[in-house]
């Protein structure tokens, strides 16, 4: 079950379904720029959380301020998701993506010379304004590009792309930041960004969803030539398409889709508070927990391995088992997780634990989007994950202040924990009570 609305890609209108069996260079192109692009976002968004150790220490900064510095580029994401994102159906998901990962480098540069914790918030909510800007239209071009049996393991491949970013970051933070400090990393972040745009420039291609959709100037003349790249026939003419209507939100609502709606939010709402804040805070809080900073900065890196892994091994189960029961059990075993956490334990097993978090919360996050794909009809289902996506990041923007004020307030790791696995376990109730459609009959 893909997490992926249906698109003239997948029902064969540009790649016929007897063609589409193989890759050609300008699909592998295509899907590998948005890997690498989702990888960048991974690493921009969460070297904030292994250099945070060493920038509390050079501006003497509380936790609390240090959750809103976490918050910041989380709020960014949810307010690109809800306002920039939609600018990719008016302009095309291309342009929106090179314009968003100029942004997100040069604010990144940005941070690495921030003078104070103030201009430090304001560039990484910017960082943020970029990544969630692109995240759904690098998901639509990906789904679109690959060939059909590989589009499963394509988009599951992007989504992991982020926690390796992530694991990237943290190994070079560990073992630069004693030489270089933390403004260079940061600043070096940027740049990397930066090199990588004119090869996005060069190899990303526009949607032809959208060439077809919204039909811009010469849309015929760009979708053939792009054909003509990949082997295929040209297209005689477009067809009359009736989706380039928007989709009212209040569809989610229609038709007794408002309880769905309710609780996919729900569930998305809590799961982003846990996830991102063990993102953020699993580097601090293993400090707090007796290791190193050259340690925890590797607890963090070993999290988002579990993450990758997590993300992985759950595009597998999809295949055997129910996703709602796939999701309760993940993110049950993401409680347990997180209460080991606080418990005195050696390094090795603290790495161990840290490893599980990532595997068990990540891998049930990856579940909730074949879970919202087969709640909604295919009609709003374009709408429906944009929209748990953007109530969820409000989710993501408070669970790391939430963490502030209770370390800030100088409660126990225990009770940090504990508080955070009350959403984990609520996603796992509110899945089970999500109803499934069943599977749409193939399109001719």
């Amino acid at each position: 079950m893909s997490a992926i609305p249906s698109s003239p890609a997948e029902t064969g209108l540009f790649f016929p379904r007897d063609e589409d069996t193989r890759w050609t260079r300008l699909q592998a192109f295509a899907v590998g720029t948005c890997f690498v692009l989702n990888m960048l976002d991974g690493m921009d968004i969460l070297m904030m959380s292994y250099l945070a150790p060493a920038i509390t220490s050079d501006w003497n900064i509380g936790v609390a301020a240090l959750g809103v510095v976490f918050s910041a580029a989380l709020a960014g994401m949810m307010v690109g998701a809800l306002v920039l994102a939609p600018l990719a159906d008016q302009f095309g998901r291309r342009p929106v993506i090179l314009w968003s990962v100029a942004l997100m480098g040069v604010s990144m540069i940005g941070c690495g010379f921030a003078p104070g914790i103030t201009t430090l918030i304001i560039l990484r909510f910017i960082v943020g304004l970029g990544i969630g800007a692109i995240l759904a239209s690098m998901a639509a071009i990906t789904s679109e590009y690959a060939p059909a049996r590989h589009r499963v393991v394509s988009v599951a491949l992007l989504q992991a792309g982020y926690p390796i970013g992530a694991m990237l970051a943290g190994l070079a933070v560990n073992a630069l930041l004693p030489d270089l400090g933390w403004r260079v990393l940061m600043s070096a972040a940027g740049v990397a960004t930066l090199i990588l745009l004119p090869f996005a420039v060069m190899l990303l291609p526009e949607s032809l969803e959208f060439l077809e959709k919204r039909q811009p100037r010469q849309a015929l003349a760009r979708i053939n030539a792009i054909r003509r790249k990949m082997g295929r026939p040209p297209l005689p003419t477009l067809s009359e398409a009736g989706e380039r209507k928007p989709v009212s939100l209040n569809l989610l609502f229609d038709d007794g889709r408002w309880k769905q709606t309710i609780l996919l939010w729900s569930a998305f709402f809590c799961c982003y508070m846990t996830l991102y804040f063990a993102i953020a805070w699993i580097p601090r809080l293993a400090i707090e927990a007796g290791l190193d900073r050259s340690q925890a900065i590797v607890a963090g890196t070993v999290y988002n391995l579990g993450a990758f892994s997590g993300g992985l091994a759950l595009c597998w189960l999809l295949f055997k088992f129910d996703v709602r029961r796939l999701v309760l059990l993940m993110m049950l075993g993401g409680s347990a997780s997180l209460m080991a956490f606080a418990a005195p334990m050696s390094v090795t097993l603290t790495l161990v634990v840290a490893f599980c978090i990532g595997f068990t919360v990540q891998g049930g996050f990856n579940g909730l989007y074949p879970l919202v794909a087969g709640a909604y009809p295919a009609q709003v289902r374009s709408t429906g994950i944009g929209w748990c996506i953007g109530i969820g990041r409000s989710g993501a923007v408070i669970g790391p202040l939430i963490a502030g004020w209770l370390l800030a307030a100088q409660q126990p790791l225990s009770v940090v924990f504990l508080v955070f696995t009350v959403p984990l376990i609520s996603v796992g109730l509110l899945v089970m009570a999500v109803t499934l459609r069943s599977p749409e009959p193939p399109q001719p």
